[in-house]
């Protein structure tokens, strides 16, 4: 009962507080015993054991109990022989328990439960001075696991202690312990790793994965040392057979075993790494040029489970280990430490993305800069791939803008580009697992899309919609509309200006018999211009009234007025002798200079070298494009009109090409637009149409070969030499009269030069002029529409240098019989494209293949009466050289061609072609090729 008693009178002063005084234990009632391991046997339930300590005043202890397993469960306490507390269970597990009372000093050993017998142990290690026992941790490269340290469990042993010398490790560490779970899964693992220095200072340590999160078995612990201090490792665990390893790695900017490599731009190819097995740990040391640098790290495999932990080169945790992309600045190294944790699906490899997407000046370079993005931004198409793994864009997005991100697969495929839109806390603002995402936006949001995790390859469409539009910083207005005059019978261009426009703005024309809506065509990237085309063809003159209509609102804006049409503009034909009228390069009729991309110039033809003042309809101009800096196309067009979306040249950068042009004149004037790049243009007059009827009628006839030098059909077997000249009589033969002839309509063409030269058609028993009808390169084919004076029922075909050979197919003649059909010029209109299904079926002409295109009662062209149209023709993207011939439904093709073209090239031609029966057909010889016409005008009987 004495026993007893004092057992309980030990543990009822163990329970006072710290501060407390408490009478010393009986020296009797203790047992000594050594730092190290300590067994002991609780015989008796509530048994309070004395442990006499060997450690010195000054010293500092730690004591280490089994978390489980074998064994009674205890806690201990230290007081010193006056019985003075000294320590508590939670001091003495952390190594920090310092022996400040009067030696000796005595440790408490009592269990858990009050009721539990049987034995236990406590481990004592003393933390001021390293200890012998103690064995060393070693540093570890990561390019192997030689450092780790191999610790046994079980059978009484529940504890190690190991020591980490002063000089011996850098300012930050990893430390891992790896272990295995047991046969009984009823026990789950519990281990506890505590640091502290010989001045009784722990490091700043930071457990994965944090608390909350799944415990794991090869769990990762980030610490920070002071450089010149030595550490002791106390490793708590349970008296259960385990085994663990132990092992520490210098994360900073000195760390070993790390592959190097610079941060990249966006989108750039990743970097692969092997994943090892299991637990592995593998590093990439990533550079960049400045701290200021923020870079977008992500590892990315085929399952997902490479997680990552990012250091910066003084050690700091920059991202926390994790399967997703994270964002990193501060410093201008950061070690990307990978590991695939036990228990998770292996891959063979991964990939690793660094990009730097942004620098101290703003986001990077490479991401385009947005314009507005009032009702969203794209949409965007592509395909990613480990070539492309991303792409960006800089958002001109304010704070409470909403986005939704659809994104959907182009390729069959599921897998779709991953969004994200950084805000400038480059925290992400899209949420959601799959489109369309929810994407909030501040000032300058960098909107990023990455190849999804799992993927290596991706074909996509991503577009951002404004879900509370207007986004960004402007508020819709609308301004202006011009222009306020326009045509009746023609397709009118208006162009609105204000802010935050958008294709869904619509421009209404009220106050006529109906109500007209025009098509909104384009919106400028700062969304400040919008251009919509109304149809003016069937709209009576008068004033209409203006209105923009625009996210649910109505705005008036004014009046259009639509003027009456032209005159019938039934005309004759007035050939003139061929005559130069304008040429960009030496300013003859327009201004000295190239003409720029977006670009017009204007020439007056009414007038001028023998064109009347007043009753012209229209002209024909043999039109020559030179020296281009770059691919684009031209369209000529009736001055005071809108341009329409046809074209008559289309060139790439340093040809030089003609094309024959009838364009109608409404005000005496002309015009040539060019796309892109800068041109030089030419033109050269061939005559005109009249309204007083002075001129010659046009009598078309089917298609006929009448010159082929090749085999001296109609002249010599011969090439064409320098200066040569060969004359072709055309009067009296294939159907054309043998008098009466103003002019013939004659396809020319230039066939295999042996250089660069020009060629120029003119009338035979005139004297040549400077204008030339064809140019080309050596080696080249090329057709053109001519439409030649005829004199003494010839014309001549002159060739300016080297060789060539000459064919000519005749397509019609003017005669002063009053027999033939009269030209009606109307504004040029798209009425076939092969590529968008206009006008016939969406489809490449095929080898032999023939399209066939109704040309009677559309677009303005009478239902009956057409003798012919007048279309310009163009030849795009084909996949071999080839010819295409262009004839009257309804009659045999002869061998006659009108567009030759070789692999690729886009090349138009005029084509004055009969019409039969209200069609006319396109065939094509080899290949398969796009085919484009635009109408000029008709001829009517």
């Amino acid at each position: 009962m004495t026993c007893l008693l004092a057992v309980l009178a030990v543990l009822a002063a163990v329970l006072l507080p710290v501060s407390a005084a408490q009478a010393a234990p009986a020296a009797e009632d203790c047992v000594g015993v050594a730092e190290g391991r300590y067994a002991g046997n609780f015989t008796t339930a509530g048994q309070t054991h004395c442990l006499e300590l060997p450690s010195p005043q000054g010293a500092r202890i730690a004591a280490l109990t089994s978390r489980g397993g074998a064994g009674v469960t205890v806690q201990v306490e230290v007081v010193d022989r006056n019985g003075t507390a000294q320590c508590t269970t939670g001091d003495l597990v952390q190594g920090a328990c310092a022996l400040t009372g009067t030696a000796p000093f005595r440790a408490l050993v009592h269990a858990d439960d009050a009721a539990a017998t049987g034995p236990y142990g406590v481990h004592f290690v003393r933390t001021d001075v390293l200890q012998a026992g103690c064995q060393v941790l070693p540093a570890a490269s990561f390019a192997d696991d030689a450092g780790a340290v191999r610790l046994e469990t079980g059978n009484g042993v529940f504890s190690h202690c190991l020591t980490i010398p002063a000089g011996a490790h850098s300012t930050d560490e990893l430390l891992r312990i790896r272990y295995a779970y047991p046969d009984d899964l009823d026990l789950r693992p519990d281990w506890a790793i505590s640091l502290i220095d010989t001045d009784g200072d722990g490091p700043s340590c930071y457990t994965h994965p944090a608390p909350g999160q799944p415990i794991r078995t090869d769990g990762l612990t980030s610490c920070s040392f002071t450089a010149g201090k030595a550490y002791t490792v106390l490793v708590a665990g349970q008296n259960v057979p385990r085994t663990h390893t132990l092992d520490r790695r210098d994360v900073t900017a000195t760390a070993k075993g790390c592959a190097a490599s610079a941060a990249t731009a966006v989108g750039a190819p990743a970097t692969t790494g092997t994943s090892g097995q299991n637990g592995s740990l593998r590093c990439h040391r990533i550079t960049t040029a400045a701290a200021t640098d923020r870079l977008r790290v992500n590892v990315r495999d085929a399952h997902n489970s490479t997680h990552t932990l990012v250091m910066d080169d003084a050690g700091g945790i920059a991202c926390h280990q994790k399967t997703s992309a994270c964002t990193v600045t501060g410093s201008t190294g950061y070690q990307v430490i990978t590991q695939v944790p036990d228990g998770w699906s292996l891959p063979g490899s991964y990939r690793l993305d660094a990009w730097r997407i942004a620098t101290a000046a703003g986001p990077a370079p490479e991401c385009a800069r947005s314009g507005s993005v009032a009702y969203g931004y794209g949409p965007l198409t592509g395909t990613l791939s480990e070539e492309r793994t991303g792409t960006c864009a800089v958002l001109s997005s304010v704070s409470g803008d909403r986005f939704r991100a659809d994104i959907t697969a182009t390729d069959g495929g599921t897998a779709t580009p991953e969004p994200t839109l950084y805000n400038k806390a480059w925290s992400n603002l899209c949420s959601g697992t799959s489109s369309p995402y929810d994407c909030q936006a501040t000032d300058q949001s960098l909107f990023v899309l990455a190849l999804p995790e799992r993927e290596s390859r991706t074909a996509y469409r991503a577009e951002l919609v404004c879900t509370n539009a207007p986004c960004g910083p402007e508020d819709l207005s609308v301004g202006t509309v011009t222009p306020t005059t326009a045509q009746s019978g023609t397709v009118a261009t208006l162009t609105v200006q204000g802010t935050a426009l958008g294709m869904n703005t619509t421009v209404e024309l009220t106050g006529g018999p109906a109500p007209l809506t025009a098509t909104t065509v384009s919106v400028s990237d700062d969304a400040r211009t919008l251009k919509a085309t109304v149809d003016l063809r069937t709209a009576p003159a008068g004033i209409w009234n203006i209105n923009v209509v625009a996210l649910n609102s109505r705005y008036a804006q004014g009046t259009l007025t639509v003027t009456p049409p032209a005159g019938s503009g039934q005309g004759t034909y007035k050939p003139i002798t061929p005559t130069r009228l304008m040429d960009t390069r030496s300013g003859l009729g327009v201004p000295k200079a190239k003409v720029g991309q977006g670009g017009t110039v204007t020439l007056q033809v009414a007038g001028t070298s023998g064109i009347p003042a007043s009753g012209v309809t229209a002209v024909v101009l043999n039109v020559t494009a030179t020296d281009p800096t770059e691919g684009s196309y031209v369209s000529v067009y009736p001055n005071g009109t809108t341009r329409t979306s046809a074209s008559n040249l289309n060139f790439t950068a340093g040809q030089t090409i003609p094309n024959l042009v009838v364009v109608p004149v409404v005000n005496g004037k002309v015009s040539f637009y060019n796309n892109a790049g800068s041109v030089d243009l030419i033109a050269d007059v061939a005559g005109y149409y009249t309204t007083d009827g002075s001129g010659s009628t046009y009598k078309p006839i089917t298609p006929t070969r009448l010159m082929d030098t090749r085999s001296g059909l109609g002249v010599p077997k011969a090439k064409v030499g320098q200066g040569g000249t060969v004359t072709l009589q055309v009067a009296g033969t294939s159907g054309i009269p043998a008098s009466g002839v103003t002019a013939v309509v004659l396809n020319v063409t230039a066939t295999d030069p042996t250089e660069g030269s020009y060629v120029s058609v003119y009338p035979n028993g005139t004297t040549r002029t400077s204008a030339s009808n064809l140019n080309f390169t050596a080696g080249q084919t090329i057709p053109n529409l001519v439409v030649v004076p005829v004199v003494n029922g010839k014309v001549s075909f002159y060739n300016n240098a080297g060789s060539v050979d000459l064919i000519a197919d005749v397509a019609g003649y003017y005669t002063t019989d009053g027999s033939g059909s009269t030209y009606k010029p109307i504004t040029p209109t798209r009425l076939m494209d092969t590529r968008g299904g206009l006008g016939v079926p969406k489809a490449k002409v095929g080898q032999g293949g023939t399209v066939t295109l109704q040309v009677a009662g559309t677009a303005g062209i009478p239902a009956s009466g057409v003798t012919a149209v007048v279309l310009n023709v163009t030849a795009t993207d084909p996949t071999e050289g080839s010819y295409v011939s262009v004839y009257p439904n309804g009659t045999t093709r002869t061998s006659a061609s009108n567009l030759n073209f070789t692999a690729g090239q886009t090349i138009p031609n005029l084509v004055v072609v009969p019409v039969v029966n209200g069609k006319v057909s396109f065939y094509n010889n080899a290949g398969s090729v796009d085919l484009i016409a635009d109408v000029a005008g008709y001829y009517t009987s």
